[in-house]
């Protein structure tokens, strides 16, 4: 029967496809590659996050109208669910569209649709779940007038938990109910022209058309296709395909041609197809045309493009045992539509799989249904073909179908490692078919695997669960509205309604995974993590790998603090605010020399330092790498007060951490006990002084996630994992000396030279300062990063009073903002208009930048030779920087642009 039988409720009209584009991009799965403008609606030649970016993924009924009621005696005009709408749940959260894979987009679901019919009134007089089912018969229908395809698919299921109105007003939903079996109906939906924007940005944005109708299931037939004929577009023919059956009882053919007739134009009617007869083929592909096909273009919407073909008993033997065909006119008509050469099905009952290896649900089962003239055909051998990565599914190469034309066949997944690194195990499509045809497969099941999964005994935030949460925030943003995935208090705060999500039943609209999936494995990592209480841990450093991941992070964290500051630096006019200048442009020395510190504490450790593409590359506006001040935004802005008090202060902010349960203030070791030569080499280091930096430490507890517990979680890491005295095992030669920085770049040897090099990393601002006196502060000949910004907002140098307080009354620092370029915030390369000389001029600059990045990443990866290379090439960026402001940001001279620092790693 399927819904091609009767009674059939039609019905047409609008849905929503609010489906998440970044997904569909496989470098975007790169969290290191990750930008913000792949969160931008695409703006050709820019790709950004094509053109739904801020998608929900969700599937709406929009505006469905039921436009006809069809009983056996014929349509019901006057049926009460005629003009009655086809809706969402009105109690639950909207269904999802959901890919298998960014590799194969071809077959995308519907997951937790549960919809209702509302008669004329608004009544409700059906619930039902749509069973969850997978794109078929996807084509190009219509031709739009930039010459792009647009394309049109279907969907057909069964409704099942089908809850009827306890009174039915319409005589065909009672007809209908009291016709079907299993508790279920039979559903099919032929979607398309979803308006992509492309081309403009009209109001009808993610919205397309949707026909449609419901008609009886019966027991034991197939859910996701029509066991009976399945026409087939002949070569030349403008028709796409067409399942039909034959009702013999009613001397019928009842065609469906709802995804068959290509459209005059995005949502226009079908085209006009001329006269269509229903034939059988003969010999020699020849037809005998058996009766007219009454195709209406006016009707497609009423009655979702289904027709009905009234045969004599004559014509309806030969239909029955013939070769079903739709031939256009004339006295040879030319052959669209036709059955294939021996009239077989062969069709899986769902074609998309998900395996998860190593876990229970690594195994599943394809069922195969072989018809011939519509009935089942025992007997049929069938072939399996596997397609890329042939070892990820196990599966039988030959199986048979049993008394009911059906085959099960058995399918597990395989541990397919990570060959695609951030895409989880593999996509592979397996093509089967009749064996006497080995050449001619007759469909495809799609399958992911997912590579098997070894927890840690303890996860944590920063090495396990944020790695994977962030693909979630990147490539979903509009869930950012409610929940920053990447954001470890965003996660911990709404930790209870993310576990449920998280296990929620597949098919649940609710259920997370349902856009992007999740091994079992790790889903239940994440679960585990998100139960460890009171708060579930955020860094643990267990051992040299992480070490070494930490270190990198560390590399780019200090990294991250460069453009910022360089930013306000350059925007100061040459010769104006000199003071200011000076001090910011210390700061922005020290830092190169603390992410050059680092890089030689990861060289130190037999690391690889990486700066620049491939890798993370901050971002602005944005928050730090790492986990470290997750509360603060940093942003790219000309030189203000404001700026540097509510940014640059905040980045510096200095903490004192409790000790023995006090607050720490005081020195922490004697400076004069260590010698270190202008090349870095350590030439002498108390011992006694060594084990109460080392003791220090180990006693140090500073607040979670702030820059000062960053660095003493590696300080303890380096002094637990060098028990053994091997932790120090890299190159010596790979270790950079740098003679004219500010301060000193101590080479990394040993557990010593280590922790020297992070306590400097803190003493020059990051964290707290600890050479201290009573007030707090550091020598004022050398104060943390902090102080020297909170001169510059005060006005004044700290000094010492003569009752010994630090106070800001020594000589002025003015600040002129006359004396600044009036530079845009947070200037983006691609925000300005493709081809235009204010994008060259910023894509030049943003080039610079890049080169830079290569060029210390080379110094630091074992040609630390190459410094004054980069030296120059600093230079050469603040050059073109500076030609920036020469460039107006808009159409008045006034603001300009500004240094981007964007470094792209993704190209099209």
């Amino acid at each position: 029967m399927s819904y091609l039988g009767l009674p059939r409720i039609c019905f047409a009209g609008t849905f929503q496809a609010d489906v998440a584009t970044i997904n569909n991009a496989v470098p975007y799965y790169d969290n290191q590659l990750f930008e913000p403008r792949f969160t931008w609606r695409m703006n050709l030649p820019d790709i950004n996050g094509l053109w739904n970016p801020r998608g929900t993924g969700s599937i709406r009924l929009s505006d469905i109208r039921i436009t006809a009621a069809l009983l056996p005696g014929g349509a019901a005009a006057d049926d009460p669910i005629v003009d009655g709408r086809v809706a969402d749940d009105d109690l639950r959260v909207n269904a999802k569209f959901a890919d298998l894979d960014p590799e194969n987009q071809m077959v995308p679901e519907i997951w937790g649709l549960r919809l209702r019919l509302l008669d004329v009134t608004g009544r409700e007089a059906l619930r039902a779940d749509f069973r969850p089912a997978a794109m078929d018969d996807m084509w190009i229908r219509a031709k739009l007038p930039s010459g792009r395809g647009d394309p049109a698919a279907t969907y057909q299921s069964v409704l099942t938990g089908v809850r009827w109105a306890p009174t039915l007003n319409s005589p065909a939903l009672r007809a209908l109910r009291d016709a079907t079996a299993d508790g279920m109906l039979s559903i099919k939906f032929t979607m398309g022209a979803v308006e992509d924007g492309i081309e403009q940005w009209p109001d009808t944005l993610t919205f397309g058309r949707l026909v449609g109708c419901i008609g009886p299931y019966a027991s034991g037939e197939p859910y996701h296709f029509v066991a009976g004929r399945r026409l087939l577009a002949w070569p030349g023919s403008t028709l796409h395909h067409a399942p039909c059956r034959i009702d013999v009882a009613a001397r019928t053919v009842v065609l469906d041609l709802g995804n068959s007739v290509p459209a005059t134009g995005r949502g226009g009617p079908p085209v006009q197809t001329g006269p269509l007869r229903l034939a059988v083929l003969g010999a020699g592909d020849s037809p005998t045309v058996l009766a007219p096909i009454d195709v209406v273009p006016e009707d497609y919407e009423r009655v979702a493009g289904i027709v009905s073909v009234p045969l004599t008993p004559a014509q309806l033997d030969a239909a029955v045992t013939g070769r079903l065909a739709v031939v256009g006119a004339g006295t040879q008509p030319p052959v669209l539509l036709a059955e294939n050469a021996d009239a077989t099905i062969l069709r899986a009952d769902g074609f998309v799989f998900r395996l998860f290896a190593g876990a229970a649900e690594d195994s599943a089962t394809a069922v195969l249904h072989a018809l011939r003239h519509g009935r089942p055909l025992p007997g049929a051998e069938i072939f399996l073909k596997p397609g890329a990565h042939p070892d990820a599914v196990t599966h039988p190469d030959r199986c048979v179908t049993d008394g009911r034309g059906r085959a099960e066949v058995p399918l597990t997944g395989v541990d397919p490692g990570s060959p695609r690194a951030n895409l989880d195990g593999v996509v592979t499509q397996l093509q089967y078919g009749f064996a006497n045809a080995p050449d001619v497969p007759e469909g495809t099941l799609s399958v992911r695997v997912f590579a098997a999964f070894d927890p840690p005994e303890r996860p944590t935030w920063f090495r396990d669960v944020q790695p994977i949460l962030q693909q979630y925030a990147n490539l979903f943003p509009a869930m950012r509205a409610v929940c920053d995935l990447g954001r470890y208090d965003d996660v911990v705060k709404h930790a209870v309604y993310i576990r449920r999500t998280l296990l929620a039943p597949r098919a649940s609209p609710n259920h997370m995974p349902v856009t992007r999936d999740l091994s079992p494995g790790k889903r239940d990592m994440i679960v585990k993590w998100l139960d460890t209480a009171p708060k579930p841990p955020i860094l643990e450093i267990d051992t040299v790998a992480d070490l070494r991941a930490v270190l990198q992070t560390a590399v780019y964290l200090e990294q991250a603090t460069i453009p910022p500051y360089l930013t306000a630096l350059l925007s100061l006019r040459p010769g104006q605010n000199t003071e200011i200048a000076e001090l910011i442009r210390g700061v922005v020395l020290e830092e190169m020399q603390h992410m050059v510190q680092v890089c030689n504490l990861l060289n130190a450790v037999g690391g690889r330092p990486v700066v620049g593409r491939p890798g993370l590359v901050p971002t602005y506006p944005g928050k730090l790498p790492g986990p470290v001040l997750p509360d603060l935004t940093v942003r790219l802005r000309r030189m203000s007060i404001d700026h540097v008090r509510d940014t640059f202060m905040a980045i510096e902010q200095p903490e004192c951490p409790t000790v023995d349960g006090k607050r720490f203030r005081g020195r922490v070791f004697d400076r004069d006990s260590v010698t270190v030569e202008r090349d870095g080499r350590i030439r002498a280091a108390d011992a006694a002084a060594m084990a109460a930096l080392e003791k220090w430490f180990a006693k140090a507890e500073y607040h979670p996630q702030t820059i000062g517990w960053f660095y003493n979680q590696i300080a303890r890491a380096v002094t637990r994992l060098d028990r053994a005295g091997n932790l120090f095992t890299g190159d010596q030669a790979r270790q950079i000396a740098w003679p004219d920085a500010p301060g000193v770049l101590i080479r990394v040897t040993d557990r010593t030279s280590a922790l020297l090099a992070i306590f400097e990393i803190i003493e020059q601002g990051e964290g707290s300062p600890h050479d201290l006196d009573d007030d707090g502060l550091a020598d004022p000949d050398e104060l943390g990063h902090y102080y020297r910004f909170q001169e510059i907002v005060e006005g004044r140098q700290l000094i010492r009073a003569a009752d010994g307080r630090w106070v800001f009354e020594g000589p002025a620092i003015p600040f002129d903002p006359a004396g600044v370029y009036p530079m845009v915030d947070d200037p983006d390369t691609y925000r300005l208009a493709a081809g235009s000389v204010a994008r060259r001029e910023s894509t030049l600059c943003d080039t610079f930048y890049t080169n830079l990045l290569t060029g210390l990443h080379r110094v630091v990866d074992g040609h630390p030779e190459e410094l004054d290379d980069v030296v120059g090439l600093m230079y050469q960026l603040q050059v073109q920087a500076r030609k920036l402001f020469d460039v107006p940001a808009g159409d008045d001279p006034s603001p300009v642009l500004g240094p981007a620092f964007q470094s792209p790693g993704v190209t099209f």
